[in-house]
């Protein structure tokens, strides 16, 4: 081993990530989805030495089961080495010089790490084999191949990557796939968890077990009244950083609650038409609010009760919006009085996320579900300056996620959306998917919930289950909720919070990346006619109730 080289590369990781060896790790860890993972040590190890902040942008997932592509593959070597930006470009005819990924290839091949294919390409979509993970990373430390045989059963004699293999061996960055006979399985895509294992011990990076997370089973949580005597209120929000409270009253206005007042906000009563599960039901602010003073409305328009997406502007006065100020991006006939949804969000991606009912009725009457040309039983994604569909949406127009009931209430976390879709005659659900996967289909009306709707068996190829769902002998009408983001109740970071309308009860439960994990329902949360959840402009979360009362979440 060439000593000097590898001792550079070791100054230049510990120097990225500010590494101390011995240093505390957080009880389970900075990802919630690798709890558990035998990789997960490595995990830490490389997320501590700044090779990688995860897969989403909230920076709490790792996507562990991912297989890595040699894109990913190029930013994981050259982070690990800690090296600067290249300074040539277009070395290979399949790498664009604005791909995220260019700039990590173009250093790979400075460094001579990579020279590619024959064919001038990098292919930087194609996943990394083991065999190819060998000679990364064999090049990346300046070693040479074993002239040893392979102790591998299935490395074959003389093949290209035989002393490469074996050199990792050597080198204890491996002891292979399995024992039984010693297997490399060289043939085998990586996984991002294998990924860390690889880095983290080439780089002799500080490897230290990670505590077990710490359960919610003995947290104790309390509500706190914070406002009462409103007038219907179904929702909370605030812009980031704002200290001031918006809640959403039915019948058409906005009100500002701060330091224990209430003020009008927005009046627009006169064009909207209140009743059942009709009015002012959704509020999303822009994400420069702070400088643009933009926000987004849903509504029952007064008359027809056709749903209406506005945009407002705020007035001089930061407390007052100015209702003349209103811009319609889109007008939705509703064909009957309920399952209007209502709930409008925005992404990471900039563009608005809306849910729409199927139309109303029982059973779906109007055959909206499984219709991707009309935005009803859809969350759609326009886009907020026209209105018009976001690029990239997967029908042409509006629909991102079809197969929804009546999804009153969903959230955005990261790059999930976490949705809950009141049922129809057993179940109730919430839903979690991708914002990368439009074109998510949740099922309705084939299926209610994980079940086939009326009718003993169906054809559910292409739908996707709710990962969580309750019967209707413990609730009839899920609200959705929020991930908790606060800093308030740090053992409470990354649960989701849900309830019911008709029960009351408050649950949670927290998604590992396939289910969920460490559910409860909280009893001391209970409030009648729980209409929705809000979150504040530091993350805290609260607790709306139709009766006219606002709560907040506060440690017990």
């Amino acid at each position: 081993m060439r000593m000097s080289v590898r001792l550079a590369l070791i100054v230049a990781v510990l120097l990225v990530g500010s590494v101390t060896a011995g240093a505390a790790t957080a009880p389970g860890g900075t990802f919630i989805d690798d709890d558990g993972n035998v990789h997960e040590p490595a995990i830490e190890a490389i997320r501590t030495a700044g090779v990688t902040t995860g897969c989403d942008p909230v920076g709490d997932l790792y996507c562990p089961g991912d297989d890595v592509s040699r894109a990913q593959m190029a930013a994981f070597i050259v982070r690990a080495l800690g090296e600067p930006s290249p300074s040539g470009s277009g070395t290979f005819s399949d790498v664009p010089p604005s791909a995220w990924y260019a700039p990590f290839v173009e250093r790979l091949v400075e460094l001579g790490i990579t020279t590619g294919y024959t064919d001038g390409t990098f292919r930087p979509d194609a996943l990394v084999s083991r065999a190819e993970m060998a000679a990364f990373v064999i090049r990346a430390l300046g070693e040479t191949a074993s002239v040893e045989s392979s102790r591998f059963a299935d490395v074959e004699t003389g093949i290209w990557y035989e002393g490469l293999v074996e050199r990792l061996a050597e080198l204890e960055i491996t002891s292979g796939c399995d024992t039984s006979p010693l297997r490399y399985c060289p043939l085998d895509a990586v996984g991002r968890d294998q990924m860390a294992s690889f880095v983290a011990r080439a780089f002799d990076l500080p490897i230290e077990p990670v505590p077990a997370r710490a359960s919610v089973q003995g947290l104790s949580l309390a509500r706190v009244p914070v406002a009462s005597g409103l007038s219907s209120p179904i929702f909370l929000d605030a812009p980031a950083g704002d200290d001031r409270l918006f809640v959403v009253e039915q019948p058409g206005r906005i009100k500002i609650v701060s330091d224990g007042a209430t003020t009008t906000f927005l009046d627009i009563s006169a064009k909207v038409r209140s009743g059942g599960e009709r009015g002012l039901i959704g509020l999303a602010f822009h994400p420069e609010y702070a400088s643009n003073g933009l926000f987004y409305v849903h509504y029952s328009r007064s008359g027809d009760g056709a749903g209406v997406i506005a945009e407002y502007a705020t007035s001089a006065d930061p407390n007052i919006a100015d209702s003349g100020s209103e811009r319609i991006l889109k007008v939705v006939s509703q064909p009957a009085s309920n399952h209007n949804g209502g709930m409008l969000a925005f992404g990471p991606d900039g563009y608005l996320y809306a849910g729409f009912g199927d139309g109303g009725g029982g059973g779906d009457p109007f055959r909206t579900g499984q219709d991707t040309s009309t935005i009803l039983g859809s969350i759609a994604r326009l886009d907020p300056a026209t209105g018009d569909p976001a690029p990239g949406n997967p029908f042409g127009n509006e629909v991102y996620y079809p197969g929804v009931r009546n999804p009153w209430r969903f959230s955005i976390d990261g790059n999930r959306m976490y949705i809950g879709d009141v049922g129809q005659d057993r179940l109730e659900e919430i839903d979690v998917v991708s914002l990368f996967a439009g074109g998510t289909n949740l099922g309705w009306p084939v299926t209610e919930g994980s079940s086939c709707y009326a009718a003993s068996t169906c054809n559910t190829a292409g739908l996707t289950d709710p990962v969580a769902e309750y019967s209707h002998s413990v609730g009839r009408s899920v609200t959705g909720g929020y991930v908790y983001r606060g800093t308030a109740i740090p053992d409470l970071v990354g649960h989701y919070l849900y309830g019911d309308f008709v029960f009351g009860w408050v649950g949670s439960f927290r998604y590992d990346g396939s289910g969920p994990v460490d559910s409860r329902i909280w009893d001391d949360l209970a409030t009648s006619s729980l209409s929705s959840f809000g979150t504040d402009g530091f993350g805290e979360m609260y607790i709306v109730s139709l009766g006219g009362s606002i709560y907040k979440i506060v440690p017990g």
